[in-house]
């Protein structure tokens, strides 16, 4: 077992494992399968990114428990261990884009007839080069597109859904006539 922390050094660890057993390769942490820097376990290991870039990495304790981390491909972060994987993904761009969590959270796309003009205000309302760095987008969750989503962001970052806040009914009194 490998001491380096770190998604990329997690991942390369986890391709040197070629004729391991199978309960030792699901018990050894690597990146999650489709997020940034994933590989098989036959594959390349990815190279470490020129920014701050994040993913995140699991292993699988039992079939009922995964333990998923956020982690960066830039350094050697890795975050707490978490039960979900987008916890640990938010883990992740708390240490990649601090303050993402203060921007605001926008609606879905209308109708592709006016996605242009969507685009040019999501644009506005996020810092100049905040996609360029691979930010995240925060929208509102539509069930099932509730997961967030890697690589859908414009720059290639994160969608990182939020979930809707249920209106609290309005408080009444109910006065009796004396």
């Amino acid at each position: 077992m490998s001491n380096d922390t770190g998604a990329v050094a997690r991942q390369r660890h986890y391709t040197s494992l070629r004729n391991a057993d199978r309960e030792v390769l699901r018990g050894t942490w690597s990146i999650g399968f489709g997020d940034p820097g994933f590989t098989t376990q036959f594959g390349i290991p990815p190279k470490p990114s020129v920014q701050h870039t994040a993913t995140s990495i699991y292993k699988i304790i039992t079939d009922a428990r995964w333990l998923h981390r956020g982690a960066c491909l830039a350094c050697s972060w890795e975050g707490p261990d978490q039960r979900r994987r987008d916890a640990a993904i938010e883990d992740a761009h708390d240490h990649t884009h601090p303050g993402w969590r203060d921007l605001p959270i926008l609606e879905r796309a209308p109708t592709a007839k006016g996605s242009r003009i969507w685009w040019l205000h999501v644009r506005a309302s996020y810092p100049q080069g905040w996609f360029d760095a691979g930010g995240p987008l925060r929208l509102y969750a539509e069930p099932p597109f509730d997961r967030h989503e890697v690589g859908a962001a414009p720059g290639g970052g994160f969608i990182l859904h939020e979930a809707r806040r249920k209106a609290q009914p309005p408080s009444t009194m109910q006065l009796t006539l004396e």
